[in-house]
């Protein structure tokens, strides 16, 4: 699974990613299932079966980090999934089905999964896809020398405490049983074993070709130059610029029939402008009513759908006026949600608002919500007496100059934040009104760079830790299961490199995301899930900003292109086509 902060870092936003990952990481407020696919339905005429047609996609930036195991921007984890494949990967209904692997089996006591896997799959430069590499891309995983985000994938597999303490030279955790059958082993029946197969493959002869257990470096340092069995291969990346992909003349099957792939960088000022001039084809998980509108009115096919994932602010839980739950309570009180969403969100051309608040971490397409959960959770509806109350409570008194002060030193808040930010050009003057003028806080707004924002919360988080105290990014989630918040929340998930960004650490929650991701029955898990929450929400750990719904807008030249909330425009080129 992947997330935006990967946190999808969408910056629309955006994480992942972080991210991814994270990303997680929704509009009805009650359990869903995918929405409805398209707005609008084109039918494609026949075509000759070869790949044909070039594709501009706009985004807003990539790293040129493409290496599976280390990359955070859902930027970067597009070209990731165009050029990667994995055991398996989800349908358009969000089911998991065959990618490399043919079938699959459990083991009696269910704690293991073995795969039988295709034999026709060969990675770009022509050398067979095989369980070996299988074994290598898990093995990495596993090492004690990996600093990257998905190290959750392995922890609960046979051997992995033995041999990151290096108490094992092997892990049995993977196991090739011969070239193509690879087994799983894991330390309970867990009902998220399933997912952790999935991670991509990595050529063990091309990204191992200098590694050494004890020594991930060398696997590390392979990321603009990807190499996979995907449907496309990375011909260019220009920094600040683009990304160009072409179809991999060795992928095999007969879909992903789009001949070039164009990531084109373009500002979310102007994206718009881009799409209706015609320098873009695409523009993936649009959230502005103008920017829809304007699509719709020149005629461009949209899809729509609930989006997984949400917009969030998250606060410093370990450094700063932000390590006092009081001080979160009293911003979360005194952030005026409902007032953002119905401003920004407002389609008048349906006279609707196409998002919603929430006040629970998870997914608008969970199986985790219910009303339960729902009847649980504070509502921090805009109440500026109440968040003046409690920074008085925490020790923040209003000193002479209209600026709270605690033992001599005034109430700061850093906030990290990018330039040029649709979003955020909107929230930060509803900040300095009820956070600045309102409360009496001093706010600092420093203007970063996408990927400076990432090394501050993630790549290089520790050294950073005293330099923010808050964020605001926006996250995918690629699963209904709501495990996707466990090295989000888990204390084990601090530092840099890691998926708690929030730097939070609460012993329960630790405890009862072990015990969750144990139980089988999703019934049961549920109300596991609604205790994690209730303890998130009243802690105000993060701020959910927006669960809204993602419009995809393109060309109408792009047919049989179909998304949905699990199933984005990168598994939707599986279908699609171009049409001159």
């Amino acid at each position: 699974m992947k997330k935006s902060l990967v946190l999808l870092l969408c910056l629309v936003m955006v994480a992942s990613a972080f991210l991814a990952g994270c990303s997680p990481k929704e509009d009805a407020v009650t359990e869903t299932t995918t929405a409805p696919a398209s707005e609008a339905t084109t039918e494609a005429p026949m075509v000759e079966a070869e790949p044909s047609g070039t594709l501009v996609v706009g985004i807003t930036e990539a790293s040129g980090n493409f290496n599976p195991h280390y990359y955070s921007s859902a930027y970067d984890g597009y070209v990731v999934d165009m050029v990667f494949e994995g055991l398996i990967a989800r349908n358009f209904e969000g089911e998991y089905e065959g990618s490399v692997a043919d079938s699959w089996e459990y083991s009696e006591d269910g704690k293991s999964i073995t795969f039988n896997m295709k034999k026709d799959r060969v990675f770009s430069d022509g050398q067979p896809l095989t369980a070996n590499d299988v074994v290598f891309s898990y093995l990495v995983l596993a090492d004690p020398s990996y600093t990257g985000r998905y190290s959750s994938t392995v922890k609960d597999m046979v051997g992995y405490d033995e041999y990151y303490a290096g108490e094992s030279d092997t892990f049995s955790g993977v196991e090739a049983i011969d070239d193509y059958t690879v087994k799983f082993n894991f330390k309970e029946a867990l009902r998220v074993n399933f997912a952790n197969c999935g991670s991509a493959i990595l050529p063990a002869h091309y990204y191992g070709k200098d590694f050494a257990p004890g020594n991930t470096a060398s696997v590390e340092a392979i990321t603009t130059d990807a190499m996979g069995s995907g449907p496309y291969v990375v011909s260019q990346f220009k920094e600040k610029e683009l990304v160009y992909l072409e179809r991999n003349p060795l992928y095999v099957g007969d879909d992903y029939m789009v001949k070039e792939i164009i990531l084109k960088f373009v500002d979310q000022t102007t994206d718009i402008v881009e799409l209706t001039s015609g320098g873009v084809d695409l523009l993936a998980g649009v959230i502005d009513p103008k920017k829809i509108s304007e699509a719709r009115n020149a005629g461009f096919s949209i899809n729509s759908y609930n989006r997984s994932g949400y917009g969030y602010i998250k606060t410093n839980c370990e450094a700063g006026p932000t390590a006092d739950v009081k001080v979160r309570q009293a911003l979360y009180y005194s952030f005026n949600v409902k007032e953002f969403v119905n401003s920004y969100y407002y389609d008048a051309d349906t006279d609707q608002v196409l998002a919603v608040t929430q006040y629970h971490p998870f997914s608008q397409i969970s199986w985790a919500i219910d009303d339960a959960l729902l009847d649980s959770m504070i509502e921090y509806d805009f109440d500026l007496d109440k968040a003046k109350a409690l920074l008085d409570e925490a020790g923040w008194l209003v000193g002479a100059d209209g600026i709270r002060y605690k033992d001599g030193q005034p109430l700061e808040l850093k906030i990290a934040a990018m330039p040029d930010h649709d979003i955020l050009a909107t929230l930060i003057p509803m900040w300095e009104r009820d956070w600045g003028q309102g409360l009496g806080v001093k706010l600092t707004v420093a203007y970063l760079e996408f990927n400076t924002i990432l090394d501050y919360v993630i790549y290089n988080s520790d050294a950073n830790v005293d330099n923010w105290s808050l964020f605001f990014l926006a996250t995918s989630i690629t699963t209904p299961d709501p495990h996707s918040l466990y090295t989000t929340f888990h204390s084990d998930y601090i530092g840099s490199g890691m998926d708690n960004t929030s730097r939070y650490s609460n012993p329960k929650v630790d405890e009862l995301l072990d015990q969750a991701k144990a139980i089988m029955d999703i019934e049961e898990a549920k109300p596991v899930y609604a205790e994690i929450a209730k303890i998130l929400n009243e802690e105000a750990v993060m701020m959910p900003v927006y669960a809204n719904t993602y419009f995809d807008l393109y060309a109408t030249k792009l047919v049989d292109f179909k998304t949905s909330s699990l199933y984005n425009w990168v598994s939707a080129l599986k279908d699609a086509k171009i049409v001159e």
